[in-house]
């Protein structure tokens, strides 16, 4: 799985330049560079589906906010339920896992806004008396809701790539799949937001 890591690793790092030009393009012109702008942190509740049975996931995340638009931060999630594997006997089963975060958010001054993220890290699976650790991406977009200045309601969805599980009878696919998930988030981004101007189509620099 070298190579899944590798690829996943090698699309963060686009991920990350790509949505860093596109602030600068926006927002970032002169000498005030992609500059460190809030703190948030906040709880994730997710609906997701492991094999054939709805689960209930929870969590918790933080990270430091650049150009009004870049999260980059840490979270840490598990499942809550009992999922029942028409497979196997034994049911006690776990998983955790702790990712790094990266969101970008487009036009964030407006109420209600579009945005993207991708979350991926370690992560441990029990069952029973097994466990094994696994590598778990879970990309997302979704539109986030600015209920108050230090306190925004994120409703987004995605799907979860679980690798390198080992266990007899849990495959990587058994353990993939869609969610759904609230996001409350708790902070504060300092500064206002500048809209880049834009010259006339007329305009002429003068000689």
């Amino acid at each position: 799985m070298q190579r899944t890591h590798s690829s996943i690793i090698a699309f963060l790092l686009l991920f990350l330049a790509t949505t860093t030009f596109a602030q600068r393009e926006e927002t970032v012109i002169g000498s005030n560079g992609l500059g460190f702008s809030g703190l948030w942190g906040g709880y994730k509740h997710q609906i997701s589906q492991f094999g054939t049975t709805n689960s209930y996931i929870t969590g918790g995340f933080f990270g430091f906010e650049f150009g009004k638009a870049l999260l980059v931060g840490w979270g840490t999630y598990e499942l809550k339920d009992e999922v029942k594997w028409d497979q196997l006997q034994s049911q006690n089963f776990e998983m955790r896992w702790r990712p790094v975060l990266l969101q970008y958010g487009f036009k964030n001054h407006r109420p209600i806004h579009p945005q993207i993220g991708i979350e991926a890290g370690r992560g441990r699976i029990k069952l029973d008396d097994k466990s094994d650790n696994v590598f778990v991406t879970t990309p997302t977009v979704g539109l986030e809701i600015n209920v108050f200045r230090w306190f925004h309601l994120a409703l987004d969805g995605g799907y979860r790539f679980v690798t390198d599980s080992s266990i007899t009878g849990l495959s990587d696919k058994d353990l993939s799949g869609p969610y759904a998930q609230a996001t409350l988030k708790f902070g504060y981004s300092w500064g206002r937001w500048h809209k880049k101007s834009k010259k006339p189509s007329h305009y002429e620099s003068d000689k």
